[in-house]
C-alpha cells in the first residue's frame, strides 16, 4: 500500500515540473569529453536547476553548478555498471 501511494505522488510531482530551459554543452572528465545538458525546471512555483551527462549508454544526473558533484556521480556510475 506504501508503495502505491509513493508512485502516485512521485507521478503527481512529475506532472506539475515543467522544463523552461535547456542548454547543450559538454563535461570533462578523465580526458574524456562528455555530453552534457543543463535544464531549468519549474514545479509547484519554485524552480531549480540540473545537469544530465551522458557517458556512454550511462545518464548521469546531478549539480549544474558543482563540478565535484558531478565527479563523482560519473565515477559512483562507472563503478557500479563493473558489478
Amino acid at each position: 500500500m506504501r508503495m502505491i501511494a509513493s508512485v502516485l505522488m512521485l507521478l503527481t510531482a512529475a506532472a506539475c515540473t515543467e522544463i523552461t530551459a535547456e542548454r547543450e554543452g559538454t563535461f570533462e572528465y578523465r580526458g574524456d569529453t562528455l555530453r552534457a545538458v543543463t535544464r531549468d525546471y519549474s514545479a509547484n512555483g519554485r524552480t531549480f536547476t540540473k545537469r544530465v551527462i551522458y557517458d556512454g549508454p550511462r545518464r548521469v544526473s546531478c549539480s549544474a553548478t558543482d563540478d565535484l558533484d558531478c565527479r563523482a556521480a560519473i565515477s559512483y556510475e562507472r563503478m557500479d555498471s563493473n558489478d
